[in-house]
């Protein structure tokens, strides 16, 4: 049994929250955001989130949470996974475990902002949209001046999924997988 399919997918802990942090750190080219708001997604948004270990250790973060006011809908923020698991299926195993989740079921959308240049988060979105049964739009989101000039920032496009429809069958279905 190779490593990718000894995963165990669960809602983070404010224990987990250090270990968050770094591995966004480490997973370039996701922006790095302060150790502070990884313990706001623990304690805040734990059940829009996903934490994938292998052997006791934390290998993948998708962190996600639901807009205000459109409650039908998912903003997926980031999936950060360790360049020990790249290319295993990480990331998609993350985004099914989180569709999986019954207290998601209501949702028919899902949104991310990826840079132009950020080809393997193009692809695992697109690759949703299939599973989906549902096309991937892409607009405008967040032009790069909006970041202002202190930081070189590409803009972030907005990819829209949906409508779609989750079933009770859709995804990870167990916590180990």
């Amino acid at each position: 049994m190779d490593k990718a399919t000894q995963l165990i997918f669960r809602e983070p802990t404010l224990e987990d929250g250090l270990a968050i942090t770094n591995l966004v750190k480490n997973c370039p080219p996701l922006d790095v955001n302060s150790h502070y708001v990884s313990l706001l997604l623990c304690r805040d948004f734990y059940d829009t989130c996903v934490l994938a270990e292998h052997d006791s250790r934390i290998v993948g973060f998708l962190s996600a949470y639901c807009p205000p006011h459109r409650e039908n809908t998912i903003f997926i923020w980031q999936a950060a996974v360790d360049s020990s698991m790249r290319g295993c299926g990480v990331a998609s195993r993350m985004l099914d475990a989180l569709l999986s989740r019954e207290s998601l079921s209501n949702i028919n959308y899902l949104e991310t902002t990826i840079t132009p240049s950020n080809k393997s988060s193009q692809k695992l979105f697109r690759s949703l949209a299939k599973r989906l049964n549902t096309e991937c739009r892409t607009c405008c989101g967040f032009p790069s001046d909006l970041f202002g000039e202190a930081e070189e920032h590409e803009a972030e496009e907005l990819h829209q999924l949906g409508p779609f429809t989750l079933t009770p069958s859709y995804g990870e279905k167990s916590q180990v997988s």
